[in-house]
């Protein structure tokens, strides 16, 4: 289980991501952001995926499905036409990427490639979902005058999320 912070004073740098350990001890990993996001995990759930949205950072580290433990954080990927947000995987551990100020969706390879993006009607999208009885649709929401939740097919299809503490979804 993570958490992640924004700081109300909006200074840089300063937000968090923790993760609750199962004992329900929160273990710190990140202490240098500008409004955590995310987060994803690859389809084995050895990889997490979080968002640094000021700088315009996703980053990528190891995750051991089993108990939650995480190692040494990587950047993964830029983004300097818009700001990441929310995202998730598919079943071919590509991510979905909300860009918020873009109006879109982009979808990355794990090797952090593009690959296709979905366009939606708001400005500020926020996050992505898969959903649906084959995981098949995007969900896509979105803030501001325009926003809303949008649905879209891509062609792929959603990761079930790892287990936290022996549960699983």
């Amino acid at each position: 289980f993570l958490v992640g912070s924004s700081a109300l004073d909006g200074r840089h740098g300063r937000d968090v991501l923790v993760r609750l350990a199962g004992d329900g001890r929160p273990v710190v990993l990140d202490t240098d952001l500008t409004c955590s996001n995310g987060p994803a995990w690859s389809p084995d759930g050895r990889l997490m995926y979080s968002v640094d949205t000021g700088p315009g950072l996703v980053r990528v580290r190891a995750y051991d499905p089993a108990d939650g433990r995480t190692g040494e954080r990587r950047d993964f990927l830029t983004i300097d036409d818009g700001l990441p947000d929310g995202l998730c995987a598919d079943r071919d551990g590509n991510l979905w990427l909300a860009v918020w100020g873009a109006g879109e969706v982009r979808c990355y390879s794990p090797t952090a490639r593009h690959l296709v993006t979905v366009r939606v009607p708001a400005a500020h999208p926020t996050s992505a979902a898969f959903a649906g009885p084959d995981l098949a649709t995007l969900l896509i929401t979105a803030g501001g005058p325009d926003g809303g939740l949008f649905a879209a097919r891509p062609g792929a299809r959603g990761a079930p999320l790892p287990a936290w503490n022996g549960v699983s979804r």
